[in-house]
């Protein structure tokens, strides 16, 4: 009798780590989730916020060259970019684009953005300005190598179905 009652003892006790051990693995998860998508998403919002303070500056190197020199970007943006300003202005000489592709708009907010979503699937990160909420932007970001990168923002490399709605 002694002895069934040790063993059953013996076998809740091990019901109940397993169950303590079954009940914390999925915080852990989620925890290391939500770490990995906030380095993964740094990458978009140092990106579009630096731009921002680019645009805003008084500094005026050409926004080409800032583009090609930063190392945020895939060379895929890159190219995309510059094909596409070229592209505009063979068109219209005078006026190129009458846009920021990279916001896909004429004005922006000033303060820089806040992440509001980031679907890990795809690599969409979804933003709105910090001093203009209504202002949501739609960036790529990849991982090349071991590092995330942006590889799509506004109209760059961004479809037509995931781009904000303007």
């Amino acid at each position: 009798m002694k002895k069934a009652c040790f063993i059953s003892a013996l076998l809740l006790c091990h019901l109940f780590v397993c169950e303590a051990q079954v009940k914390s693995t999925p915080t852990q998860i989620i925890e290391t989730s939500i770490s990995n998508s906030k380095s993964n998403t740094s990458v978009a919002l140092q990106f579009i916020n630096d731009y921002v303070a680019f645009c805003s500056s008084k500094e005026r190197i050409k926004l080409n060259q800032w583009i090609e020199n930063n190392k945020l970007l895939t060379n895929h943006f890159k190219s995309a970019y510059i094909k596409l300003v070229n592209s505009a202005l063979k068109s219209d000489p005078e006026l190129g684009l009458d846009f920021d592709p990279i916001l896909d708009a004429q004005d922006y907010p000033e303060k820089g953005f806040n992440l509001i979503n980031y679907d890990s699937a795809t690599g969409y990160v979804t933003l709105n300005g910090k001093d203009w909420p209504a202002f949501v932007l739609v960036i790529r970001i990849v991982k090349q190598g071991n590092k995330w990168l942006v590889d799509g923002s506004g109209v760059i490399n961004i479809p037509e179905e995931k781009r904000a709605k303007r």
